[in-house]
């Protein structure tokens, strides 16, 4: 079965930025100002940057990452518009309490040790500075149709070829809604706003990404009555430090 679910996965071209778009919509309803100073840890290849950049042209941003070669594209791809630090997330070089928001897309769900991340994005904001937080729900509709048939859960990236975790760079932790709320809150983080992703039809793909979509909407709509709160896509969630 999980052959099956990965080969499926793998033949979806997705062309949808809705992540990106929600990230920036709850950054423009509560940012304080437009020349904040932005850390985005765990920044990859910069992609999520470019709409920030493009928005807000007086603001100092920050890309963190451990993964050389997509620091080294993403510094292609900026030049001197954005400062970018070879570092680990959970030791960032970052003065403490310098930093007006921090934005976390679709990351903690690759690391191991979450709360030291956490903790970590806590110690460089300022008082009641932000965290953008996006990861994917492991309450959605494939797993929820995989209890049904009496499989096991899966999470999105799987480690299904067993790689050591030095060479592992897929999920390790998938979140429940309440689940994520509650660890964030936990180092004095209040939530502000959720605006987490649903299955919908799109016609922003190839083929088989649209009659996924399709199919995984009729399920969505069909299962939602008979499941626990919480249930979609991917969490878009930011909070306030407190």
């Amino acid at each position: 079965m999980l052959k099956v679910v990965s080969k499926i996965k793998s033949s979806l071209i997705n062309k949808e930025n809705k992540n990106r778009l929600i990230n920036l919509d709850l950054l423009k309803n509560y940012a304080k100002n437009v020349d904040f100073t932005l850390v985005d840890a765990g920044c990859g290849s910069g992609a999520n940057l470019m709409d920030i950049i493009l928005n807000y042209p007086k603001a100092k941003i920050i890309g963190i990452d451990n993964y050389k070669p997509d620091l080294e594209n993403a510094k292609k791809r900026f030049l001197d518009k954005i400062d970018f630090l070879y570092c680990d997330c959970l030791d960032m070089k970052i003065e403490s309490e310098s930093v007006d928001i921090v934005l976390s897309n679709q990351v903690i769900e690759h690391i191991v040790r979450y709360e030291k991340y956490l903790s970590e994005i806590k110690r460089i904001l300022k008082s009641n500075g932000l965290l953008i937080l996006s990861t994917p729900n492991f309450h959605n509709p494939k797993n929820t149709l995989l209890k049904l048939i009496l499989k096991k859960p899966i999470m999105r990236w799987e480690n299904n070829q067993n790689l050591p975790p030095a060479k592992y760079r897929g999920h390790v932790k998938e979140f429940f809604e309440d689940e994520l709320i509650t660890i964030v809150q936990k180092h004095n983080f209040k939530l502000l706003d959720s605006k987490p992703i649903i299955p919908e039809p799109s016609l922003k793909g190839n083929v088989p990404f649209i009659i996924y979509r399709f199919l995984e909407y009729i399920f969505f709509i069909l299962s939602k009555p008979f499941v626990n709160r919480g249930y979609g896509n991917n969490h878009n969630m930011i909070f306030e430090k407190i």
